[in-house]
């Protein structure tokens, strides 16, 4: 098992020192593995009268970032131990690529290459500690490849505000975030909740180790608004991904893609196939295990032919089109299928999809209809 312990067992951060003599005294403090933080869990106090405009803002940045470590430290409590989710052929088919094209291919050296090439502020916003892993074995050993990629991820994640996405239903109405944050969390639930009304990305189940399943259904589109679109798709990656860690401690989801009601006047326009595959394939690689397409109508055929010349031959190589006999083992044999949906090989009526309840009700390292007993 590899796991790049590095970044993650010290990280750096800023506690506030409540010295009468000294108001805006802050100090360096040592965030360690198990949790434990140096600075206290309250917030500062608001800025002095002196404080500039910019002092102001520099100080509601700092008590946002101050509270999302703290989050994420209460979110990594109780997960299990990150798992390499790459096989022994996988490691030898990168190998082989990378030779072919004259690079070495070295991770630990690779993933050591990558941190030094990262600043500081670029540490801090890596999603998490294994992201230089993934990269350097998505571009196969192309170490400044893997470099520019990842620099241009943890810009874009930022840009996209993707940790806004992630905990806007969680963060909606906290109080201890200012109110225009908690107004912005809100228009984002919104949104979200929106483009999920009619269940066209969500969550549900595992496959037999442990990794989250996040159904697809194209023929339930109902929002022509490209951006809307991607944020709905991150935040459910993300939620994704957040329950596979914490159910198996793996790193990449299984996607069924089903195509019930699909024509092809529903089908996306090119700009949100492309915004797509970027967002896939650039911005989360090494994250998907394998896509199942099940039962694909005739009409979408044509409508492959022309998509799948996007696609990286890599991501080709994990898209399963499921049909037949053969299909329908290959779902049995990756699934559960007492507990998959029908375009997932299931073999039983499960309940209805309910937006609301799964997107308001359900913690986010849940799937729809997990078992209550398992959602502490």
């Amino acid at each position: 098992m590899t796991v790049l312990l590095s970044s993650r067992s010290l990280a750096r951060g800023l506690f506030h020192q409540n010295d009468d003599n000294d108001k805006n005294n802050y100090h360096s403090c040592i965030i360690t593995h198990s949790g434990t933080t140096l600075y206290p869990t309250k917030l500062e106090e608001a800025p002095t009268e002196e404080s500039s405009d910019d002092d102001e803002y520099e100080s509601v940045e700092r008590q946002q970032q101050q509270l999302q470590q703290q989050q994420q430290r209460t979110n990594n409590n109780n997960l299990l131990p990150l798992i390499d989710d790459c096989s022994e052929l996988d490691h030898t088919r990168r190998v082989a690529i990378a030779t072919s094209h004259g690079f070495d291919y070295d991770k630990e050296q690779g993933v050591q290459s990558i941190l030094e090439a990262l600043t500081p502020h670029e540490k801090q916003h890596m999603s998490d500690e294994n992201m230089p892993l993934r990269h350097y074995r998505a571009d196969k050993g192309n170490l400044p490849q893997a470099i520019r990629k990842i620099k241009a991820t943890i810009q874009w994640r930022q840009d996209f505000n993707v940790e806004d996405i992630k905990r806007c239903f969680r963060d909606r109405n906290n109080p201890d975030l200012p109110i225009e944050k908690q107004k912005e969390l809100n228009h984002l639930a919104e949104v979200i909740a929106k483009e999920n009304e009619t269940g066209k990305i969500y969550c549900r189940g595992y496959d037999k180790e442990g990794r989250a399943i996040l159904y697809l259904t194209p023929g339930r589109e109902n929002s022509q608004c490209e951006i809307d679109n991607m944020r709905h798709l991150v935040y459910h990656l993300e939620r994704a991904i957040a329950c596979t860690r914490h159910k198996s401690g793996r790193q990449k989801v299984c996607i069924v893609i089903g195509y019930q009601g699909f024509r092809i006047a529903n089908a996306p326009p090119m700009s949100v196939v492309k915004h797509t595959l970027l967002i896939l394939q650039g911005h989360y690689p090494e994250r998907m295990f394998r896509a199942y397409i099940a039962d694909p109508p005739m009409v979408f055929r044509g409508f492959w032919k022309v998509i799948k010349h996007f696609i990286d031959p890599a991501t080709l190589d994990k898209i399963a089109f499921c049909t037949g006999e053969e299909g329908k083992a290959l779902l049995e044999r990756d699934f559960d299928t007492n507990t998959t949906e029908k375009q997932a090989g299931g073999q039983k009526e499960l309940r209805k999809f309910c937006s609301r309840e799964f997107l308001f009700d359900t913690p986010h390292h849940c799937t729809f209809d997990e078992d209550s007993s398992l959602k502490k």
